[in-house]
């Protein structure tokens, strides 16, 4: 590569850089970081193969990488750019600036910033800094030496990066934070969580009541919705003689409130992924609501609306469940945002993907609803597998002990695990496993297996979960799209 075009593609990508950290200084102006907007673009259309890819290799990660890539898709476009565009003359100057103040604001009517006084502050922050980067790489004072060059790209991508964090912070300061920071309020209990067996709470193993902050995350929203509880109502309308509205407080004083541990599984997950947890959730069966509204006849599908555009519809049969909630509190607690504060659908049995959250809108249909991710080839249904994971191992002196939990779905005709068996050999020999007490018809059980090897360190644990009929866990082993994984968990394990 020629001097002249490390020198283009160098100055063009620290350009694409200066955009970027103008955008994100921006952020309190517009509402937030505008890359998010195509981040979340590009999860929308993605193929349902190429999400389940994402969250089952990267996990939490998945969203933090893509919003990463598009930033270095960003430099890497304004270098290619500076490459094809040798001379940055006046009036290419001209109308770099026009492209970069339509493209800034296309970025923020995608991100939801409306025309206002911040809006345009905003794009003067993020414009500002590319053309100045530009001018102070291109102007006839720059040295070509190669040496000198990149001590003099070095120095404009520290100032730049400095004085860009500075005006970030001054901005937050000035125009206040992108969100308000909201403490999720004490909840009054009317049932206390099951601590579940202390026998089972070894190196390795679940609490029988996964911490709020500990439960798993997955979504199709960069930026979680900033909901003001004050403002916010839920809807109850479609095809219903009353249809009817119910605020915060309300939803959170109904009567027919009650507290319900459940598991919930991310479809996504692989056999024995982290993608689970069992939440002691509080809120109001959704049967309560949907009646209170008088469906018509007609009904033929709930369908639950979020405030990021997501959506999920059930049956209208089905709705028929009382154990199916419109939870308002997780542990001790109103939901965090992160958990769909102020209100998320909770449905037993089924995978999360059917729990949609941030909701702002129970609509009564009277037509099947094809949701978010059934549009993307998977399972309409969304019934949980019935599984088995390895999850601790400890030893003490001669004695092992390993365990995990297990779980099933109410739609395969199962309430509840009736017995794990363990292999610590690959799969040659079958124990029965010790299992846990049910906690709750919809919680998972843990379960244990303890046996002496007083000369054997390593140990290849098969785990397989039996229905309540006494059918076996089927070995079969499928990937997570479209119905969920199935297949035996396998874990060597050295103690």
């Amino acid at each position: 590569m020629s001097s002249s075009t490390t020198h283009r593609t160098t100055i063009g990508a620290v350009v694409g850089a200066a955009w970027v950290g103008g955008l994100f200084a921006a952020g309190p102006l517009v509402g937030g970081f505008a890359p998010d907007a195509v981040a979340e673009w590009i999860i929308v259309r993605s193929p349902g193969w190429l999400s389940t890819l994402a969250i089952s290799q990267l996990g939490f990660y998945a969203k933090p990488v893509l919003v990463t890539g598009v930033v270095a898709g960003v430099v890497a476009v304004s270098a290619a750019v500076a490459l094809a565009w040798p001379r940055f003359s006046r009036g290419k100057r001209l109308v770099a600036v026009g492209l970069g103040i339509v493209a800034t604001a296309a970025l923020f009517s995608a991100l939801g910033t409306g025309v206002s006084l911040g809006a345009v502050g905003g794009l003067l922050v993020a414009v500002a800094p590319p053309y100045v980067v530009a001018h102070l790489l291109t102007a006839p004072r720059v040295p070509s030496n190669r040496r000198r060059f990149l001590e003099r790209v070095g120095t404009v991508a520290v100032g730049s990066a400095v004085s860009l964090a500075g005006l970030r912070l001054v901005l937050e300061w000035t125009a206040g934070p992108q969100e308000s920071p909201r403490v999720e309020e004490p909840l009054e209990r009317r049932v206390s969580p099951p601590d579940g067996d202390p026998a089972f709470d070894f190196e390795g193993m679940p609490p029988a009541i996964t911490p709020p902050g500990s439960h798993y995350v997955v979504d199709i929203t960069v930026s979680k919705p900033t909901i003001d509880p004050e403002e916010w109502a839920l809807e109850v309308d479609g095809v219903v003689e009353e249809p009817y509205e119910l605020s915060y407080d309300e939803l959170l004083a109904h009567e027919g409130s009650l507290e319900q541990p459940t598991t919930m599984i991310c479809i996504s997950n692989q056999v024995g992924g982290d993608l689970i947890g069992t939440g002691h959730w509080t809120g109001v069966p959704l049967s309560e609501l949907v009646a209170a509204a008088g469906p018509t006849e007609s009904a033929v599908d709930v369908v639950t609306h979020a405030a990021d555009g997501y959506s999920e519809a059930i049956p209208i049969e089905l709705v028929e469940r009382e154990d199916i909630l419109v939870a308002y509190g997780m542990g001790d607690r109103t939901l965090a945002t992160e958990h769909g504060f102020p209100a998320r659908l909770l449905v037993p049995g089924r995978y999360g993907m059917k729990m949609t959250k941030w909701l702002t809108r129970i609509e009564v249909a009277d037509r099947t609803h094809e949701a978010y991710w059934e549009a993307r080839g998977w399972d309409e249904e969304a019934v949980v597998e019935t599984m088995a994971y390895v999850r601790g191992a400890e030893r003490d002196g001669d004695r092992v002990e390993v365990g995990g939990v297990a779980f099933a779905g109410l739609e395969t005709g199962v309430e509840e695990i009736s017995g794990v068996e363990v292999s610590v050999d690959g799969g040659e020999q079958w124990q029965a496993a010790e299992v846990e007490p049910q906690l709750a018809p919809h919680a998972w059980r843990r379960w244990r297996y303890a046996f002496e090897a007083p000369d054997e360190t390593e140990f290849d644990v098969v785990v397989r979960a039996l229905e309540s009929d006494g059918t076996v866990q089927t070995e079969e082993e499928s990937s997570p799209r479209p119905s969920g994984a199935t297949g035996w968990h396998r874990m060597s394990v050295s103690v």
